[in-house]
């Protein structure tokens, strides 16, 4: 479910936020998903190195949808008249 902050937050605030806000906000949500990912691992019948792995391939989804809502934000700039 922690994984789901990133992702979601990531596009609205990149579509949403100030460039340098949505950057930071975006490693805060990140560092907050890591952490309880790799902590609850032994407790969903894995390990703790199994939350790292997951933890890099959020890193790629993150940094995607804040990509992705950067772009939506330009979209929405351009298209006023």
């Amino acid at each position: 479910m922690f994984a789901l902050l990133p992702v979601a937050g990531g596009l609205l605030l990149g579509w949403l936020a100030p460039r340098r806000v949505a950057i930071a906000a975006q490693a805060v949500l990140y560092a907050i998903a890591v952490t309880v990912l790799t902590l609850t691992a032994p407790e969903h019948g894995g390990e703790y190195t199994d939350g790292i792995v997951i933890g890099l391939g959020l890193a790629v989804v993150s940094a995607g949808t804040l990509i992705l809502g950067f772009w939506l934000a330009r979209r929405r700039r351009n298209a006023r008249p």
